[in-house]
């Protein structure tokens, strides 16, 4: 995470509920569960699957949660775009943006891993896209004159597959 900022992480209970970057801002602050650190720091240095680090967040509620879920779904060192997210949600891709942007728990929740269908990285919930350019370079996935090449498009079988299984891990209430 270095040269990005720090990561503010709200708790509620035992599940993290938000996460803020502070883009630019350089420090560490001690934090009050030293194992909600190793696991973020883990999942982002890609050590943790979504299956482990899924139990320790707080979805958001109906489609938002959904959304989500869809986004965990994308394989470290891919991308989907906002038209295969939409497709399984049965949504528009202009809502998958909305929706990404919603995202209270940027960097484990990997929105930053929807990109246009023309390949170009479009918008960042963080607001900077230099920086959702940064992650997905740190995570493997190239980004040339702002736009990821085609070849690291996750299909659409893994993508479906993953999200069910992701699903299996959440309770119904959940997404109420």
């Amino acid at each position: 995470m270095r040269n990005i900022g720090v990561l503010e992480v709200c708790i509620y209970g035992d599940k993290i509920r938000e996460i803020r970057v502070r883009v630019g801002v350089d420090g560490v602050h001690k934090s009050v569960d030293d194992n909600v650190t190793r696991l973020i720091i883990d999942y982002i240095l890609g050590l943790l699957d979504p299956q482990e680090v899924i139990k320790h967040i707080e979805l958001g509620p109906g489609l938002l949660g959904l959304a989500q879920v869809a986004m965990l779904s994308i394989p470290r060192g891919r991308v989907a775009t906002y038209a295969q997210i939409a497709r399984l949600l049965n949504t528009s891709p202009r809502a998958v943006g909305r929706l990404a942007s919603a995202n209270k728990l940027p960097i484990i929740v990997p929105c930053h891993r929807v990109i246009k269908s023309d390949g170009s990285v479009g918008g960042y919930s963080i607001g900077d896209v230099t920086i959702k350019s940064k992650l997905l370079e740190m995570e493997g996935v190239p980004v040339i004159n702002g736009r990821v090449p085609r070849s690291y498009v996750v299909d659409d079988a893994t993508l479906m597959r993953n999200f069910k299984n992701l699903l299996r891990l959440t309770s119904e209430s959940t997404f109420i």
